[in-house]
């Protein structure tokens, strides 16, 4: 069994292996190449900034002896170490550090360096998430895995709004679970076009856009950031329709009421409410079919009632990113095309 190394680097969830073993090898002075041959057989590291490494079982057991961790804490830290992506086929321990993409459906997002100051960080950290982005609500910081020049990360000072949606967002995903993490995917995709088509979008944005200080670096790279608050209020009012639907408690009626609602928010937000709800629609139709599948059940009523992600969504929310989750086609910096009304509910009638 490996030796543990001189100094050890403190566990930050949710990171990279890649990142993890790059800070345990730059804290005891070693290249990280000389440090995976005691982990294993592999090929050669790659940067952690675009790609990750994984790991068989045996080359598992000899990371947390050289990081002088166990191997449970270790996979409850590092994402990309739990079981369903260990590699298998040997015995002896190997590593596969690929050259492009890593092999996962997640992304690569820079840390706060603020939160990973106390946790021994002599380089760079990098995180697994679902987005292209994060939010550090306790150092009001955007972060992303975008690399442009001289924008590490962009300030929220002047939004606390920003903050605020990401808290609800987390709250929103914990207490609905599965469900909520699907239809938030939505709601981000639904904000993609109207972000994509400029008179759709809510004024709001443009002034929020004019906010941010210093260097911000492309408009694709703020645009969620700028519909945040919007889009997790969007997110909530989806997820209130589809627990009723799971539950056997929406109506035509229901239906009717609530595109009025949504439509009246929309006007609300300084947005053209007809050609909005067209594409809440699109969503909509996807969202028309049987709700369940027949080993799913119906969500309790509740303050914490789980919601589980709805039929349109067949992948594992937990483990992929949100552009693969959501049923609807739109991405931020698309082509902007409006769907064929002909094609989709002509929900701007009902409003």
């Amino acid at each position: 069994m490996s030796a543990p190394l001189p100094r050890q680097p403190r566990l930050i969830a949710g990171e990279s292996t890649g990142s993890f073993v790059t800070r345990l090898a730059t804290l005891n002075s070693l290249p990280v190449g000389d440090l995976m041959e005691r982990v294993g057989d592999g090929g050669r590291p790659m940067p952690v900034q675009s790609t990750e490494v994984y790991l068989n079982p045996a080359a598992l057991e000899r990371l947390a002896a050289l990081s002088g961790q166990g191997v449970e804490l270790l996979q409850r830290a590092l994402p990309h170490l739990q079981d369903h992506h260990l590699l298998d086929g040997s015995e002896q321990p190997v590593w596969h550090w690929p050259q492009w993409q890593p092999r996962g459906p997640l992304f690569l997002v820079r840390a706060c360096d603020l939160c990973a100051a106390a946790r021994r960080r002599p380089s760079e950290v990098y995180l697994v998430s679902v987005t292209r982005w994060r939010v550090c609500a306790r150092h009001h910081r955007w972060l992303d895995n975008l690399r442009e020049a001289g924008t590490t990360w962009l300030s929220l000072a002047g939004l606390p709004e920003v903050v605020h949606a990401h808290r609800q967002r987390l709250l929103l995903e914990r207490r609905l679970g599965p469900g909520g993490r699907a239809l938030f995917a939505d709601a981000l995709h639904l904000a993609a076009f109207w972000w994509n088509i400029p008179a759709l979008s809510p004024p709001v944005w443009a002034a929020r856009r004019n906010l941010l200080l210093g260097p911000v670096g492309s408009d694709l790279r703020i645009a969620p950031l700028v519909g945040y608050p919007e889009t997790v209020h969007l997110a909530g009012l989806l997820a209130g329709r589809e627990r009723r639907r799971m539950r056997g408690t929406w109506s035509a009626d229901t239906e009717r009421e609530w595109i009025g609602r949504l439509g009246s928010l929309l006007e609300g937000w300084g947005m053209p409410a007809a050609p909005a709800l067209l594409l809440v629609g699109r969503w909509m139709e996807q969202h028309s079919g049987v709700p369940l599948a027949t080993d799913m059940v119906r969500p309790a009523q509740g303050r914490w009632r789980r919601l589980p992600a709805p039929v349109p969504h067949t992948a594992s929310p937990a483990e992929t990113h949100l552009e693969q989750l959501t049923c609807l086609p739109w991405r931020f910096g698309d082509e902007p095309q409006m769907p064929d009304a002909s094609q989709v509910w002509s929900v701007a009638g009902q409003a």
